[in-house]
């Protein structure tokens, strides 16, 4: 009976060990994903209606040189998850008119779990810092919206379409 007893509880950890294992293949960083655009202060503070966003005039384009820039679009495209995700941050900061096409291009072909998330949250930001007066911004995220596979958080997608079309407004 002792070793029967021992077999089932081994057994029982392998189960759990598989389930949770499977569960984070198929939702791997569900909760991460979501804490780019979700914990951002201002964006929690505008969806609580508690303030309006702080809009000043454009801050100048990035001083980050043009050869930083070039290798951040060229790491977008790296095998390398965290090189990726670092350089799709770090667009944030680069000239709107160099980061916006690779942005928008990740924001529909990109890794859907996380170099999506990063990417809506770098235009977000680009918006916010250099303006959308154009809005080829929002046309970015709401082909993301319209032409997204089922992988497309259109829901995260949408907030932030809101966060810029509100911005604008306050301009």
């Amino acid at each position: 009976m002792d070793k029967r007893m021992r077999v089932l509880v081994g057994l029982s950890a392998v189960g759990i060990v598989a389930a949770v294992t499977v569960h984070l293949v198929t939702h791997p960083l569900e909760s991460v994903a979501r804490i780019p655009v979700e914990a951002d202060p201002p964006a929690l503070a505008m969806r609580s209606g508690a303030m309006q966003p702080v809009v000043g005039p454009a801050p100048a384009p990035s001083t980050a040189s043009p050869q930083i820039v070039e290798q951040w679009i060229a790491d977008t495209a790296s095998g390398d998850a965290a090189k990726r995700a670092a350089a799709i941050a770090a667009l944030a900061e680069a000239p709107r008119a160099k980061a916006l096409p690779v942005l928008g291009r990740i924001l529909t072909d990109g890794e859907p779990q996380v170099d999506r998330p990063l990417a809506l949250r770098s235009l977000r930001d680009l918006a916010l810092t250099q303006g959308d007066d154009d809005g080829a911004i929002r046309d970015a995220v709401r082909q993301a919206i319209y032409h997204g596979d089922d992988l497309t958080r259109v829901d995260d997608a949408q907030e932030v379409l809101d966060i810029i079309e509100e911005s604008q407004r306050s301009q």
